[in-house]
């Protein structure tokens, strides 16, 4: 019970800090220009992923029991679930019969998931140090998924919703979106460090002690930053009506995606791994709401932002139904 108290703790004192803190500015308490807070909240992001996570993924990686081959079947399984609320999107996208606005802000808010952030200290409060090094597994390919298929995807409903706003032709995106992965900072810091670290276990290195209570430290501080950024442009409203496609949405996430998932690792072996712990990593990360990154297409494309930010306060408050369930869950899911 403490973990999921402090996991929430955390999560609601991060949002809500910075949409104070923003509050504070809107209104001159606080005697900050408004591109002075963006800059400062870019500034927080770019501290977590390019110098918090990082470090925290390379010593959690360190430690990790590379003779245990079936975690190298986690890329697979991550963009497999990432694929499965895709294929959930397009499902409930036509059972609702939305337009194309609407559309192609649920298919994609559908796919996009909060592995890191948020499905990070989760699994690190949950399952500890040796499960969260799991994770630059698990989203291997995510960006390159984000990128390459989700991106053009919302564009293409943009050129559907609103003809000549997007600028771009609606299938000439994925080859760019690709290169934009494989430009991007914060995948390459973030592949350093899981390569240092694969190298320094491979080495037999020995890790400093102290490197254990510096995760304890990092990873809830990493999701502080992501968050209280993320808390700085965050609305508390989910209208009317986008509260039966929010109900929908959750419901594929939080519970066709992660159990059909789940069926996968179980055929991957993930569920032999000591004390199932490739399966709980699984079952936690699939399990997890629409991340930020959900927001940028629909400005981006001309699509529905309300729509939006309904759809992603709506997954990320279930959190509190769904962890607690995981909570009773997971120690029920052990090796074979």
């Amino acid at each position: 019970m403490q973990k999921l108290v402090v996991s929430f703790s955390i999560i609601v004192i991060s949002l809500v800090s910075g949409y104070v803190f923003n509050a504070t500015i809107i209104k001159g308490l606080v005697r900050i220009n408004m591109a002075s807070a963006e800059t400062m909240r870019r500034g927080m992001q770019k501290i977590a992923l390019l110098v918090v996570n990082p470090v925290a993924f390379c010593s959690a990686v360190w430690v990790i029991d590379l003779s245990e081959r079936r975690y190298f079947i986690l890329p697979v399984i991550g963009i497999a679930a990432l694929a499965t609320g895709l294929g959930l999107g397009f499902f409930g996208s036509r059972l609702q019969r939305l337009p194309p606005g609407r559309a192609g802000v649920y298919v994609t808010c559908a796919s996009f998931t909060n592995i890191g952030n948020i499905g990070g200290l989760f699994v690190f409060l949950l399952l500890g140090e040796s499960a969260f090094a799991l994770i630059p597994f698990y989203k291997l390919f995510e960006e390159l998924w984000y990128y390459s298929i989700l991106f053009p995807l919302a564009r293409s409903y943009g050129a559907r919703s609103s003809p000549g706003l997007t600028g771009v032709k609606a299938n000439s995106g994925m080859p760019a979106g690709a290169l934009r992965v494989l430009r991007d900072p914060f995948l390459l810091v973030a592949l350093c460090a899981v390569a240092l670290g694969l190298g320094l276990n491979a080495g037999g290195i020995a890790r400093p002690v102290f490197f254990g209570r510096l995760n304890s430290a990092l990873v809830p501080l990493s999701s502080f930053l992501l968050l209280f950024a993320i808390g700085m442009r965050m609305r508390f409203r989910i209208a009317r009506p986008d509260r039966l496609a929010a109900f929908l949405l959750i419901l594929g996430k939080a519970l066709v995606a992660p159990a059909i998932v789940t069926v996968l690792a179980v055929f991957a072996g993930l569920n032999e791994t000591a004390g199932g712990l490739g399966l709980k990593v699984v079952l936690v990360l699939s399990a997890m709401p629409v991340g930020f990154l959900g927001l940028v297409p629909p400005a981006l494309y001309n699509l529905d932002q309300d729509f939006a930010g309904s759809l992603w306060l709506a997954s990320n408050a279930a959190l509190l139904l769904i962890v607690p369930a995981l909570f009773i869950l997971l120690p029920g899911v052990t090796g074979s």
